[in-house]
């Protein structure tokens, strides 16, 4: 029997397959990574400019990545870069690679699980609050969808990929939704 592909540590740095994602579709400055995370795969990922711009530094020394365009005025120097033939390389490893195991951090969670210790009404609030927050965010994804996928299911591989990630999305919200109006249900009989 075939061993399975181990994942790699779940310590290890993940901004650096996200810039090269970003890189491999087209040359881009920190800020314009950050953008284009936040426009297309953002609902799932995100990344900080803290942990950006160090990435885009050891990416750099690497040879993962290159310089292309150094422009911008006065102090505002703006740097963009392009992934290496090495960088596509090491992306490809990558995508190789079995994800790390997904660990859970949730504090909502956290705080419904310790909610004996408070008020119950604190724990009403904070679910009301979340499902709130999932639909607004839900909502965006559907206006997403209809902008990028305005036919449906797209046929084209590259463009079906984005448009699963996005099913994924609305699929985890709705979830989380029908999941608080159940807590809220349950613990407002009991309350």
């Amino acid at each position: 029997m075939k061993e399975p592909r181990k994942p790699i540590g779940v310590r290890q740095n993940r901004t650096r397959p996200a810039v090269l994602g970003v890189l491999a579709r087209g040359p881009a400055s920190g800020y314009e990574i950050r953008r284009r995370i936040e426009g297309s795969f953002g609902h799932f990922w995100q990344e900080s400019l803290g942990q950006l711009y160090p990435t885009l530094s050891a990416l750099s020394a690497e040879g993962l990545i290159r310089v292309v365009d150094e422009g911008g005025l006065g102090d505002r120097k703006r740097i963009r870069y392009a992934i290496t033939k090495k960088g596509r390389e090491a992306l490809a490893l990558w995508i190789k690679e079995a994800p790390a195991p997904h660990v859970e951090r949730n504090e909502l969670l956290l705080k419904l699980f310790f909610a004996n210790e408070g008020e119950l009404a604190d724990a009403l609030a904070h679910l009301e609050s979340s499902s709130r927050d999932a639909q607004a965010q839900r909502d965006f994804l559907l206006t997403l969808e209809k902008e990028l996928f305005p036919t449906g299911e797209p046929r084209e591989l590259d463009a079906l990929l984005g448009w699963l990630t996005l099913q994924y999305g609305l699929a985890g919200l709705g979830a989380h939704i029908d999941w608080c109006k159940g807590a809220l249900r349950r613990l407002r009989a009991r309350g």
